[in-house]
């Protein structure tokens, strides 16, 4: 579980440098996990300490939102003033997954069939 942890970690480390190194408006680990999928689909394959690691991390994936929830409770003044933008952000972005989940459903039944 470890290496996993570590592959993770190269791969965010390397979308960092990379968004530094380039001045790229893409954050770091959005680069990361982009090479991450670029390296798991070239490879066709994910080890298991990835897959444990990976597992790991999404069963608890609520505690990494904590943070976030916690500014936003001492920013109120700031989120009131926006609320429009982050409603339509989160309307469109909900909309967006759902697009986007149920096309790859959609897809992977095909497949099985």
């Amino acid at each position: 579980m470890v290496r996993g942890l570590l592959v993770l970690f190269f791969f965010q480390w390397l979308g960092e440098w990379i968004s530094l190194a380039t001045q790229a408006p893409i954050p770091g680990p959005v680069i990361g996990m982009l090479l991450l999928l670029l390296a798991l689909l070239i490879r066709q394959k994910v080890s298991s300490d990835l897959q444990q690691s990976s597992h790991m991390l999404v069963q608890h994936l609520s505690l990494l939102f904590l943070p976030a929830g916690v500014g936003i409770f001492f920013l109120s003044e700031q989120v009131l003033a926006q609320w429009p933008a982050i409603a339509a952000a989160m309307v469109v972005g909900t909309f967006i997954s759902l697009l986007l989940s149920s096309w790859i459903v959609k897809s992977q039944v095909k497949s099985n069939d």
